[in-house]
């Protein structure tokens, strides 16, 4: 009988690359649409935090904004590397491709402004955690006397006022 590692899973086999476009003009037109979706996705995930969705479905527009942000680059890089092929681009191409950047500059900035802002936001409220937490501890309690505020768990402290070693000594022994 075979042995079988059961430790380690094999991994799904992975699908195919996608095909990606074979000349400048169709990789300037690919170029062009992935800046329209990505600029749009972008926006949407600005709407989404602005709205406070649930981290799952923020995650989830992360990761696709991730695949996409990959193939624009890959994609990119292949119509920069292309300098010829991007000389005789035709020019409402060169135009569609320019309004696309527009729009993605747009997107991009909306989101990086949304995420800047949610950033301090989540920050400032740290901040004030800390700085509440910091101040209850700095607050002297006292375990015994007329004034006992010992919080749980913290055990006994000196008093505030009188000698630091006052006991009292039972007699009746």
């Amino acid at each position: 009988m075979d042995k079988v590692d059961v430790r380690f899973p094999k991994a799904a086999p992975k699908s195919a690359p996608a095909k990606l476009p074979g000349n400048a003009e169709e990789r300037a037109a690919a170029l062009a649409e992935l800046m329209r979706r990505l600029a749009a996705h972008m926006k949407r995930e600005s709407a989404a935090v602005r709205a406070r969705r649930p981290a799952a479905e923020i995650a989830a527009l992360l990761r696709e904004k991730h695949k996409l942000v990959m193939v624009y680059e890959e994609v990119s890089r292949l119509l920069r590397l292309d300098r010829e092929g991007m000389k005789s681009l035709p020019a409402d191409l060169r135009s569609s491709l320019r309004d696309a950047a527009r729009a993605l500059a747009e997107g991009a900035a909306e989101n990086a402004e949304t995420l800047r802002v949610n950033g301090d936001t989540q920050k400032l409220l740290v901040d004030t955690i800390v700085g509440a937490v910091n101040r209850a501890r700095s607050i002297p309690h006292v375990s015994y006397g007329p004034n006992a505020t010992a919080p749980a768990g913290r055990g006994f402290m000196a008093p505030v006022s009188g000698p630091a070693t006052a006991a009292t000594l039972n007699t009746r022994l």
